[in-house]
């Protein structure tokens, strides 16, 4: 029998990785697998493995390293982390969904959502940063000139446009999923969903009328994303910077998205942005339940359901969803 190669030695031996950064130094709280991916995650942010056998899958280069990458810059101490990408892990399982369901595609799509979400959140905060600094910068006294000199927030615009983009990417990918669960859902986007939840023999739960509360919303961000990419008289967003109000108080930076289906009057710029991602995190969290809870395939004849944990039952606090079985005065964990 020969001797292994040097590089099969190194390859097949055990082996250890320091997942830190020279900004998170935070604990590792799980590890996941995304469409045959491997990620750390830590409370701090969300790190790819990939093993020297996945870039060298020969085995030609002995110096090829393992390496790691950090795909999120938010970790499991982000409540709305575990509302996403840790509710995606949690219930989409290729050993409770039917085999119909595409789960790695779907599980893809959950760390697009997720980098969205981070992306926007990005905006939001270097804007209500920005914002903040500039407000501290200045003396906002009369002087005897009668004059004031305002803050200025450079951008606001752009950054809107690159918010909206963001925001409607993420949900752009939360509709590829819905596809996943329910193919005769396309051109007729959001409303369709809401048909074919409707054709459904058995009303299992009350999905039709959160697809009716939640369409709003959505059509909303589509329409903004449409307003700031292309602009016109009856569709545009317009934004101003700090002013002074007729009654003497200092107005932080506003925007306003003039539509015809879904307009938005002024309001505080940092306030919409935060309000979105908000119910963005929300809806993606609601959605995952739902689709889920109707494919699941038939277990030994166990009732096997999505259903809301209490945070005593949680393996995660910010992981509501997960399958159990009701009993008569419980839910078992299932999976």
């Amino acid at each position: 029998m020969t001797d292994k190669r040097p590089i099969d030695r190194l390859r097949d031996g055990a082996g250890s990785l320091e997942v830190k950064t020279p900004d998170d130094d935070s604990a590792i709280t799980g590890m996941l697998t995304f469409g045959g991916r491997l990620y750390a995650v830590k409370e701090r942010g969300i790190y790819e493995i990939k093993l020297a056998d996945q870039i060298d899958p020969e085995r030609k280069n002995i110096h090829v390293p393992n390496t790691i990458q950090r795909v999120l810059p938010y970790g499991s101490a982000e409540p709305w982390v575990g509302s996403v990408l840790l509710t995606g892990h949690e219930l989409l399982k290729k050993e409770v969904l039917n085999k119909s369901i595409d789960v790695d595609r779907a599980k893809s799509l959950v760390l697009e959502i997720a980098q969205n979400i981070a992306s926007a959140k990005e905006v939001l905060k270097a804007f209500s940063d920005s914002q903040r600094i500039e407000f501290e910068k200045y003396d906002l006294k009369i002087k005897q000139d009668r004059s004031v000199m305002l803050p200025s927030v450079s951008g606001i615009a752009n950054k809107c446009k690159e918010f909206f983009q963001k925001s409607d990417h993420a949900l752009d990918s939360l509709f590829k999923i819905v596809k996943i669960f329910y193919p005769l859902v396309s051109k007729g986007g959001w409303e369709s969903l809401k048909k074919e939840v409707g054709k459904e023999s058995t009303q299992i739960d009350n999905f039709t009328e959160v697809i009716e509360n939640i369409l709003p919303f959505l059509q909303f961000v589509r329409n903004a994303r449409n307003c700031v990419e292309h602009p016109r008289i009856e569709q545009k967003i317009t934004t101003t910077d700090f002013t002074i109000s007729p009654d003497n108080q200092l107005l932080p930076p506003l925007i306003e998205v003039i539509h015809p289906k879904t307009p938005q009057p002024q309001v505080p710029v940092v306030d919409l942005m935060s309000q979105v991602v908000t119910s963005i995190v929300d809806i993606v969290e609601i959605m995952l339940a739902f689709l889920c809870n109707r494919q699941i395939q038939p277990i030994a004849g166990f009732p096997v359901q999505v259903h809301e944990f209490p945070k005593n039952q949680r393996r995660t606090e910010s992981v509501k969803y997960g399958y159990g079985i009701a009993t008569e005065n419980n839910i078992i964990r299932f999976g």
